[in-house]
């Protein structure tokens, strides 16, 4: 599990920069010595504006430090100011009325938080933008669910699994071949077909147990990556075909996906800073301001007290988290359960991992990975992170050590 440490960033205009407008908006008066002279005499009466003037949802810079003495002007003078004083409080109330200001780096991000994909949605977002913004990427979480989901009967996926159709779109074509080459990649460690294997499994319920395996072995015959074929036609339309009973399973990629998606989107609409959170997947807009990173928390694993494996401090990446923590029961004879299920068998892994953190540019990369090295074991999942470019990783084992790539020491401060 993934957390965030927002920390204050203030923002600020230079008086000189709102003059400029003000001078625009005064056009009919065009004494601009004469100007220069009155603001020369009210500084040689002790009288001054701010050169850095906050720009705030509230009117707090306008206080008696920051303000001219108006008794001590000229008429001419305090129609300067005058102007200069209503566009400050004007600009400070659209501000408010606009999310503390469109493009502005915020003090105190605007959130959004829903319920979705089967887990806590979060986008923090540290430039000013109306809030709609926000909850218009939530929102394409219901979007993609319903491309990609199982169980959802009205899904594009859940009718492909049901050989409904044979077409799909652009998106389930992209995601479907990401997974397949990451089938390739573990040589069927991790494989997009388990889907008739985790239909048998529920680690949702209040009271999970463990399969017939009579049934586990059947579903088991359902099993094959390969069988899976991907076409494209010369008009660009997109089809794929598999045997009947095969179910394929996108749960282990199709977060990352939809969180490089959300980025996307706020990056399209003016969004510079911010942080994503999609329960195990955490992906930053940017820096929180220049030259300070964003502070992840990686939740030690089956700790009741919040206790972090490690704190990762990061910029414009991507972290994703797998492990046997999430998801798990215990049977009747005290027998241990969690939910990354091995292809060959139909049971969950035994690894002496149980927590991989990936740390990369893309979130799908990222939840591709965590998955693809959780099963491949320590060795073999550290070698497959040293053969990538712009990829690092910290695993956990089961007797609580760390093993870390050659590079993700630069997260760690």
């Amino acid at each position: 599990m993934l957390y965030h440490n927002p920390v204050q960033i203030k923002s600020e205009f230079t008086f000189f920069s709102i003059f400029g407008i003000l001078l625009s908006l005064s056009a009919h008066n065009n004494h601009a010595q004469r100007t220069d002279n009155i603001l020369n005499n009210v500084r040689r009466n002790e009288d001054y504006i701010s050169t850095n003037m906050k720009i705030l949802p509230d009117r707090q810079h306008l206080n008696k430090s920051n303000i001219l003495h108006w008794h001590r002007l000229s008429k001419h003078t305090r129609h300067i100011s005058a102007l200069i004083l209503t566009a400050a409080v004007m600009l400070s109330f659209l501000l408010s009325l606009t999310g503390c200001g469109t493009g502005l780096t915020l003090t105190t991000p605007i959130s959004v938080t829903d319920y979705k994909l089967n887990t806590y949605v979060q986008i923090d977002s540290y430039t000013g933008v109306n809030k709609s913004v926000l909850t218009d990427a939530i929102a394409l979480c219901d979007y993609y669910e319903h491309i990609f989901s199982r169980t959802l009967s009205t899904s594009e996926l859940y009718r492909v699994n049901n050989q409904e159709t044979d077409t799909i779109s652009d998106k389930l074509y992209e995601l479907i071949q990401t997974g397949l080459e990451y089938s390739r990649l573990s040589d069927g460690a991790f494989d997009i077909t388990i889907g008739s294997v985790s239909e048998l499994w529920d680690f949702t319920t209040d009271t999970p147990s463990v399969p017939d395996d009579t049934l586990i072995k059947n579903a088991l015959s359902y099993v094959d990556y390969t069988k899976v074929n991907l076409t494209t036609d010369s008009d660009g339309t997109h089809h794929i075909s598999m045997p009947d009973g095969y179910c394929i399973d996108l749960g282990a990629v199709a977060k990352g996906y939809i969180a490089d998606k959300i980025k996307a989107f706020l990056v399209d609409n003016g969004v510079k800073s911010a942080i994503i959170n999609l329960g195990g997947n955490v992906l930053c807009i940017g820096e929180k301001k220049k030259g300070t990173d964003f502070t992840i928390a990686v939740k030690k694993p089956f700790s009741d007290s919040g206790e972090y494996m490690e704190l990762l401090h990061i910029n414009d990446t991507s972290v994703v988290s797998s492990g046997t923590y999430e998801r798990y029961f215990y049977s009747d004879d005290g027998t241990f359960y969690h939910h990354i299920l091995n292809p060959k068998t139909g049971y969950p892994y035994e690894t002496q991992l149980c927590d991989v953190t990936i740390l990369s540019h893309e979130s799908t990369v990222g939840d591709c990975l965590s998955t693809t090295c959780f099963v491949l074991g320590a060795d073999k999942g550290m070698e497959l992170i040293e053969s990538r470019d712009g990829i690092e990783a910290i695993f956990m084992l089961n007797d609580g050590s760390k093993l870390y790539s050659s590079g993700a020491k630069q997260y760690i401060q």
